[in-house]
């Protein structure tokens, strides 16, 4: 099976916007924290200096940024009337104004029903769990432990102080990190809740986006967590959803049946339609995009609702996020790269089968730079770009050896138009002598291009 491209007529929507040149993003998620993507922490956020973060992407070879404007939290890092702006900075204006400087491409991110913040405060448009499992019972709301991020008690601040900020937030803490993905974290663990699309959230969250439309001069709004929670396959069992479902598919079972999984389908992918028309109705010329899960239908379809082509028919770009090696890296040993080598085999083979599924529009794939090499990094940068270009994921947490080797690579993708396929092998490994020079590997053992060791005497 060969590797998927992206016509030239789906590639029409960016170049309007964009001119020829292949997108090379960077990406920033304020409420992380300075160090990858494990805390959560209002405090750092506030401490962004804009213009020197889109400065350093530009130096080092990007030419689009894209701002995490709303995260699982629920924080809006806007000046908003709409959400909860904990951070008392307005950083979409801030950003905006840098990306306007520097000329680059500015897209926004937007966290749908995953909404931690609103499950504390609206804990009615929460999805319903409908049958019992493991750790929570039939008829319970779908709010649970957060999965990745902690978090740490401010200087001079007690736990209850940080409840009181962050009204989702438990006082059991993790002590232990791990190499496993979901145990790198330490601190207090936060609760995160995923919302019922058929709810009054989805209605607060078109008025969100509409907000960040009309304030706001991005180049593209992507949705992200428009789905149902993937850990679970017995959402959403709430009143709202049982009497549509009945009116459409009477006498249907709910969970087993087709009937109810194309109607959580097309639940999800009605909201892209709103999402879309949102964005739409303030500037036409906005691109609007939805972030997804690439995996089987079988996971797809059962427990997250995505379906590809009715969501690409919604918007209009498609954003996969493929992250293998955050699944292992070489830097932690040969059976963790392994992971992360079995990873991104898997997600090729998901990808090439599924690709089609997306309809005639644009594919910008978003892949890791954390938690990760700077051979695993270009790897994936390469294997992931149909055509389009590539996005990153993120600042706070790419390593030097990392920027380096984003310099050079930007320096490649500056020499390609859109449409043409990702820069070969033969590239990429002359991109890693050159950095190697200045920042060796960590453990060249398990590294696919090992630099030649020097000679000495």
């Amino acid at each position: 099976m060969g590797k998927p491209s992206i016509s030239q007529d789906a590639l029409q929507i960016f170049k309007l916007r964009h001119g020829e040149r292949k997108l090379f993003s960077q990406a920033l998620m304020p409420v992380r924290g300075a160090h990858g993507f494990r805390k959560l922490t209002y405090d750092y956020a506030a401490t962004l200096d804009a213009d020197q973060i889109v400065k350093k992407c530009v130096d080092n070879g990007f030419n689009a940024f894209g701002l995490v404007v709303k995260d699982t939290d629920g924080a809006t890092v806007a000046n908003t009337k709409v959400g909860w702006n904990p951070t008392g900075v307005d950083l979409v204006k801030l950003f905006q104004e840098a990306c306007q400087r520097y000329n680059v491409f500015y897209t926004l991110s937007v966290t749908s029903m995953n909404d931690a913040y609103r499950g504390a405060t609206h804990p009615e448009t929460v999805s319903i769990h409908i049958k019992n499992g493991r750790h929570y019972k039939k008829g319970t709301p779908a709010t649970h432990k957060e999965g990745e991020m902690r978090v740490d008690i401010s200087e001079g601040k007690t736990l209850e102080d940080m409840r009181k900020l962050i009204p989702f937030l438990t006082e059991e803490k993790q002590t232990i990190t791990g190499k496993a993905r979901a145990n790198r974290g330490s601190g207090y663990i936060p609760l995160t809740s995923f919302h019922c699309p058929r709810s009054e959230h989805v209605d607060y969250m078109v008025k969100l986006v509409a907000e960040l439309a009309r304030n706001y001069k991005a180049d593209a709004i992507f949705a992200d967590y428009i789905r149902y929670d993937g850990q679970y396959t017995d959402l959403c069992g709430c009143p709202r959803c049982r009497a549509a479902f009945a009116e459409k598919s009477p006498g249907k079972r709910i969970i087993w049946s087709k009937q109810w999984k194309d109607f959580r389908e097309d639940t999800i992918a009605e909201y892209g339609r709103r999402f879309n028309a949102a964005v739409k109705e303030v500037d036409e010329k906005i691109v609007t995009g939805w972030f997804n899960l690439p995996a089987p239908k079988i996971f797809t379809r059962n427990r997250i609702a995505q379906n590809y082509s009715k969501l690409g028919a919604a918007l209009d770009v498609t954003c996969p996020m493929v992250y293998p090696y955050l699944m292992g890296t070489a830097d932690d040993g040969w059976r963790w790269r392994k992971f992360g080598d079995l990873a991104l085999k898997f997600t090729n083979w998901t990808m090439g089968r599924r690709f089609h599924e997306y309809g005639n529009k644009p594919v910008l794939c978003i892949t890791n730079s954390v938690e990760c090499n700077a051979e695993e990094m270009l790897i994936s940068c390469q294997a992931y770009d149909y055509g389009l270009g590539i996005a990153l994921f993120k600042f706070a947490g790419t390593t030097e050896q990392q920027w380096a080797a984003c310099k050079l690579y930007g320096e490649v993708l500056k020499g390609q138009k859109v449409g043409d396929p990702a820069p070969p092998d033969s590239i990429i490994r002359n991109i890693l002598m050159q950095v190697y020079k200045e920042h060796p590997p960590k453990d060249i053992r398990y590294l696919r291009w090992k630099p030649t060791p020097v000679i000495k005497g």
